[in-house]
């Protein structure tokens, strides 16, 4: 595993297994095959999102915003910093009522009709803050020369590929007008 400094550490609301709770409880409510389940999940529940909660944790490094969640199946994402291309803040009425607020990272190359997000972080503490620390971390890699790796140029080992493309290109252009002649 790759060692890098941590710039800072999420902590997560205490109340996010309550939240949790709650919106499973509100889908199964409002499913009627859901309803049934109700007086199962009231009892087991807690102890499941009480691990989960225990399980999340999301650090900010100098290059990556890692991610880990997950009780049966453990997920853990490593998001490079210079291809976020926003990070925003979503408070529903239940999130609001909790005193919680869900920060979305959107990423470059992103996939889905929709645009959607790469990662979803509910019951961050002091979310804005947090958010604002991606994004100065990330503005000061992008604009500070720790970004993306500058393009291939055909002086470079490997331009003799551009070169050739260069080329080809060319003979295909010289070919057409020949034709149009």
């Amino acid at each position: 595993m790759r060692r890098e400094n941590v710039l800072r550490e999420a902590s997560f609301d205490s109340k996010l297994p309550k939240y949790w709770m709650l919106s499973t409880l509100f889908v199964l409510l409002m499913s009627f095959i859901g309803i049934p389940f109700i007086p199962v999940w009231l009892i087991i529940g807690w102890g499941i999102h009480q691990k989960q909660y225990e399980r999340l944790s999301c650090t900010l490094t100098e290059r990556t915003l890692n991610i880990k969640r997950g009780l049966v199946f453990r997920v853990e994402k490593n998001i490079p910093l210079d291809k976020i291309q926003d990070v925003g803040m979503k408070e529903g009425p239940l999130l609001r009522k909790l005193g919680l607020a869900s920060l979305n990272i959107e990423t470059a190359g992103q996939s889905g009709p929709q645009g959607g997000t790469d990662a979803s972080l509910v019951g961050i503490i002091d979310s804005p803050a947090f958010r604002d620390a991606i994004l100065d971390q990330r503005d000061h890699i992008v604009h500070e020369g720790g970004g993306a790796p500058a393009k291939a140029s055909v002086e470079e080992p490997g331009g003799d590929v551009l070169l050739e493309i260069r080329d080809s290109l060319k003979r295909i252009e010289e070919m057409m007008r020949a034709s149009r002649s």
